[in-house]
């Protein structure tokens, strides 16, 4: 497993930029480290071959995003971002994120809910089964955090 206990990770070293004038990252900048996770993880669900070929094409629209922020992170701290598919429905699912610094203490954690969407129709579809059985297969038997704002 993973640095934070979830099925795909990635570490960011906080930079310049994403710090505000109180000397720690800007809330709006977590929403940033949850999206490249979160992308990161889409592509190896594309490697797999159940979504497509190219990163751009993901056929899916992010509907909702939320953040509960527990920790100010600092200049050029390293951070590990974790993420995982903790529920499919019909045509969306949910994505659990965590922030967490080297010294353990979790920073944020948020969610995410993406709809499978056909750009050119401008319709939701069917969360098809390659993609439900290769997640299923990836994460193993992860089992998300409850957190009470995503029970």
């Amino acid at each position: 497993m993973t640095y934070t206990n979830y099925p795909y990770e990635i570490a960011l070293e906080v930079a310049f930029r994403d710090i505000d004038a109180m000397g720690h990252v800007n809330n709006a900048v977590f929403f940033a480290y949850f999206e490249t996770v979160r992308i990161k993880y889409l592509g190896e669900v594309m490697r797999g071959g159940v979504l497509g070929t190219e990163l751009l094409d993901l056929p899916l629209i992010l509907v909702n995003a939320s953040c509960t922020y527990k920790s100010p992170a600092l200049l050029t701290e390293n951070l590990h971002v974790g993420t995982g598919i903790s529920r499919f429905g019909t045509k969306s699912f949910d994505m659990l994120y965590q922030v967490q610094g080297e010294d353990g203490r979790v920073v944020a954690y948020g969610k995410t809910v993406q709809v499978m969407y056909d750009y050119i129709t401008r319709q939701a579809f069917p969360i098809p089964d390659d993609v439900r059985r290769f997640v299923a297969d990836y994460q193993g038997n992860w089992q998300p955090p409850r957190y009470p704002e995503y029970s």
